[in-house]
């Protein structure tokens, strides 16, 4: 019975070690011979210039999206093009969302977007339209081409779901300009 606690006990010592943060402690100093010695463990009371380096284990953050995805945003990255187009854009952002796909999200019928949805749309209008990199533009929503592109451009069909995306306000409105209401009319001057 005494020999179970002291093995309970001996377990109990050996998990709260291994669960604590691992730390470890280099020393390096000079030895009564002059010779500079490095260890893990103390030097002793006679070493001199003892430095003391500690060293934390290394730890991976795993807090963002996947390694595959991140590689595959930067040499292949996304933009929709959309407007209000209906349940055909709802479908194209939910299905990149489902999919884990990070991507901009950019409409045509913006005035500062004119240009920019010219080149990429070559003049048609069509809507939504997705390009994957450089070379790959595709008219329209068709979720097993979607999923041929974004395979060849190395998205992963395994990343976490992402919040769709909102589709940018078609016209961006400037300020009212703030209306002068009438005040009272100031007081006499007194002389």
């Amino acid at each position: 019975m005494f020999e179970v606690k002291i093995m309970k006990t001996l377990v109990l010592v050996i998990l709260s070690v291994l669960a604590a943060p691992v730390s470890a402690a280099m020393y390096k100093w000079v030895d009564a011979q002059g010779r500079t010695q490095y260890s893990d463990t103390p030097p002793p009371p006679s070493a001199k210039k003892v430095e003391e380096q500690k060293f934390i284990r290394n730890t991976i953050d795993t807090g963002g999206s996947p390694f595959a995805v991140r590689e595959a945003a930067k040499r292949n990255p996304v933009t929709v093009w959309m407007n209000d187009c209906g349940d055909l854009c709802n479908q194209a952002r939910n299905f990149l969302a489902r999919r884990g796909v990070p991507h901009s999200v950019r409409n045509p019928s913006r005035q500062d977007e004119q240009d920019d949805w010219k080149k990429a749309s070559g003049g048609d209008n069509s809507v939504p339209l997705l390009i994957v990199g450089s070379a790959t533009a595709l008219k329209g929503f068709d979720e097993a081409q979607w999923h041929a592109a974004l395979d060849a451009a190395g998205y992963p069909r395994s990343a976490p779901a992402l919040k769709p995306q909102a589709i940018p306000p078609a016209a961006t409105t400037p300020p009212k300009p703030a209306v002068a209401t009438p005040s009272e009319p100031a007081p006499p001057a007194q002389p």
